[in-house]
């Protein structure tokens, strides 16, 4: 027993002899006060900010799980005051404000009064009232490293940074705004023109292997959300997530795109093939308008069980960008063609029938007399609509009444949308909502293969 304690003993008094040298050696790690080392790493950043007589560029992604980014240029001064620059919006005039290098739960950097950052987090942006982007006015410094300040957005720790890095500018004053200029006219390149065709692609090639996916790029919130049939046991698709940001020769995206073993980030625009390219370990990442989509969804089937119903397409109602500027090309013609005669267009409804061939499926246009605004009704029939393949088939035939056939051909281009040889691609966009309001009406968007730039978004009524 005696041999027991004497043991326990020495476990005692090795234990508190490790205590002893651990406090020893903390001493030695942290030789400063607490408010030392804060002052310390508020003086580092603050020089880091001064150091640059030509700023920082700034790209800054608010929350890269629901929206893109925005760059920045700014450029710090002793006085306190911050000359900014973004391409936020149009407005990219330089505003001066003020700035401070301060300790909260960590060293931030807070702008303090209005300039183009507070933009991001405006509640009152139109479309995005009660949150804007979700941005924030104050960033944590999180690091420096190879001449790139890393900061947190404290609104959004894990899906908010802000990179800066030296601006390499001559002349702030005027580069920085042609610059801001220059990528927010990069926008312009990833959205359709009215020729092209809607289906927007990812295309990734590695070797011979090539992996396409439905980009669903949402213009307005500067995210994507790609997705791609993964073949296996089960057929599955696989979504992706990211925001994107706009450089002076392409785009960044956030998070990368993480995908068969590579990662993808940063994109070049190319003028020759209207597309962005990314090149990674000898693979090739590429954003592109395609002829037809990756892969075509099952929403058209839908449109079996929606019963005795009619689609509505009416520019009175507001406009969404689901409705292509092709679609808006289109309808100018059609004003083109009955403005000749003293008339223009309303609006057009498609009445969808699966069994009958008699003149059940149709198309219904109205158009409006321009000289006392009396509006006349059109009908254009089809044969019974087919789904085969996940696509739409309308087989058109003859117009029904006078009317008709007076303006089949000044109203020819809509017929020809939906007389598509290669078919029309359904898809359901949930409830209708548009520039104007919304409505509780289920709404979907029809695309023709035959004419791939022309699409329209409207709303299912019975």
């Amino acid at each position: 027993m005696k041999k027991i304690y004497i043991k326990f003993g020495f476990i005692c008094l090795l234990f508190f002899g490790l205590l002893s040298c651990n406090s020893d050696n903390s001493e030695t790690l942290f030789p400063e006060s607490p408010a030392d080392r804060i002052a310390q790493s508020n003086s580092e950043l603050l020089n880091l900010l001064l150091a640059e007589s030509n700023g920082y560029k700034g790209v800054y992604f608010p929350k890269d799980d629901e929206f893109g980014g925005f760059t920045f240029y700014m450029k710090f001064n002793a006085d306190g005051t911050v000359n900014m620059t973004s391409d936020f919006d149009a407005d990219t005039a330089i505003q001066t404000s003020s700035f401070e290098v301060r300790y909260g739960s960590a060293t931030e950097l807070v702008f303090t009064t209005r300039n183009h950052i507070q933009k991001v987090s405006d509640p009152d942006f139109p479309g995005l009232v009660g949150t804007g982007f979700k941005g924030t006015s104050v960033f944590q410094y999180f690091g420096n490293e190879n001449g790139v300040i890393t900061f947190r957005d404290v609104r959004n720790s894990s899906s908010g940074r802000f990179e800066f890095m030296p601006s390499n500018l001559t002349n702030f004053n005027t580069e920085s705004v042609l610059k801001v200029q220059t990528s927010l006219a990069q926008r312009e390149n990833l959205l359709p023109t009215p020729t092209s065709s809607v289906f927007q692609v990812l295309k990734i090639e590695k070797g011979n292997k090539v992996s396409n996916f439905n980009f669903n790029y949402d213009a307005f919130r500067l995210h994507a959300s790609p997705r791609v049939l993964v073949e296996g046991t089960v057929i599955s698709v696989q979504e992706f997530n990211f925001g994107i940001a706009f450089t002076e020769d392409g785009l960044i995206i956030s998070p990368s795109l993480e995908f068969d073993g590579e990662a993808y980030t940063n994109f070049t625009y190319d003028d020759a093939t209207s597309s962005y390219i990314s090149t990674v370990n000898g693979t090739t990442a590429t954003i592109l308008f395609d002829n037809q989509p990756a892969f075509i969804n099952e929403d058209v089937n839908q449109l079996l069980d929606l019963g005795p119903t009619g689609f509505l397409y009416r520019p009175a109602l507001g406009s969404n960008p689901l409705t292509s500027i092709g679609h808006d090309a289109m309808i100018t013609q059609v004003n083109a063609n009955l403005g000749t005669i003293g008339f223009s267009f309303v609006e057009y409804q498609l009445v969808l029938d699966f069994e009958s061939d008699d003149c059940d499926t149709f198309l219904f246009i109205r158009v409006r007399r321009n000289s006392d605004g009396a509006t006349f009704s059109t009908f254009y029939c089809f044969e019974k609509a087919v789904i085969q393949d996940r696509k739409l088939f309308l087989n058109y035939t003859a117009p029904f009444g006078g009317n008709g056939t007076f303006l089949e051909t000044r109203l020819a281009p809509i017929i020809n949308f939906f007389n598509s040889s290669q078919g029309i691609i359904y898809t359901d966009e949930d409830s209708f909502s548009s520039s104007l309001g919304s409505f509780s009406n289920r709404a979907g968007t029809f695309t023709s293969l035959e004419n791939p730039s022309i699409r329209v978004y409207g709303l299912w009524f019975g």
